[in-house]
C-alpha cells in the first residue's frame, strides 16, 4: 500500500511520533537520550525554523507537536531522526536500525483538536504509570531548562501557569482516549459527526 502523500503546511501544527525498531527500548538510558534529542531539535529549530510546541520522550518512542513555517516537515524530520539515530548508535556502539520505519504524522487544523492533542502528549507518562502528574516527568518540554523556545497555542492569559497544570492533569476517560487516538490515525486529525459531538465536550483551558 503506497504511503499517503505528505501534507505540507506553513500554518497548522503536526503531531509526530516515531518508535524504536521492533518496539525495543532505546539502547542507552533516557538521561543520555534526552540531551541528544534536545540538541538536534534545537538544530532543526535554528537551521530549518522548526517550531516546537510540545515534546515527550518515552522508553521506546517520542511524541512531538510542532509547526513548520517553511512547509518543510519532511526535511525537518529526516534531519532530526537521522542525526539522533547516528549519535545514539555511536554512543551505544550499535549498527542496528534505531527507528522502526517512517515517522507517523497527523496535521492538526483546529484549535480544539490542538488542545486535546497537546494534553494527550503530556499525559503519556501518567497513563504509563511512570509519574502521578505531568509536571513530575523529567523527559518532557514542561521542564524549564530547554535549549529552545516553546511555541504554545494554549491561552495562558485565560488560565495562567497553575491553571494549565490543573487542566493538563485532568484525566481522560477510556472513551475520550479512543476519540483522540482515532483522530490521530488520520493524516488530518478528524472524527465523524457522532464522535465529534462527544469530542467537543472535552474540557479546554479557560472554560
Amino acid at each position: 500500500m503506497p504511503r499517503p502523500l505528505l501534507i505540507k503546511s506553513d500554518t497548522h501544527p503536526y503531531h509526530i511520533t516515531s518508535r524504536c525498531n521492533n518496539k525495543d527500548f532505546f539502547p542507552i538510558p533516557l538521561d543520555e537520550v534526552w540531551p541528544i534529542m534536545m540538541k538536534h531539535l534545537r538544530r532543526c529549530q535554528v537551521e530549518k525554523s522548526l517550531g516546537i510546541h510540545a515534546f515527550v520522550l518515552m522508553g521506546n518512542h517520542f511524541h512531538l507537536l510542532c509547526h513548520t513555517p517553511l512547509s518543510n516537515i519532511d526535511e525537518c524530520m529526516h534531519s532530526f531522526l537521522r542525526s539522533v539515530a547516528v549519535e545514539i548508535n555511536h554512543r551505544a556502539q550499535s549498527t542496528n536500525h534505531l527507528w522502526g520505519g517512517r515517522y507517523r504524522w497527523s496535521l492538526i487544523n483546529s484549535q480544539r483538536h490542538y488542545y486535546q492533542v497537546y494534553r494527550y502528549i503530556y499525559q503519556n507518562p501518567v497513563r504509563a504509570g511512570l509519574v502521578p502528574k505531568v509536571e513530575d516527568y523529567p523527559w518532557s518540554t514542561l521542564r524549564k531548562d530547554l535549549p529552545f523556545p516553546i511555541h504554545s497555542n494554549i491561552p495562558m492569559t485565560f488560565c495562567g501557569e497553575e491553571g494549565e497544570r490543573l487542566w493538563l492533569n485532568e484525566k481522560y476517560g477510556e472513551e475520550d482516549l479512543e476519540l483522540i487516538k482515532l483522530g490521530l490515525k488520520k493524516h488530518q486529525f478528524d472524527l465523524d459527526k457522532r464522535r465529534f459531538k462527544a469530542f467537543n465536550k472535552l474540557s479546554v483551558p479557560g472554560e
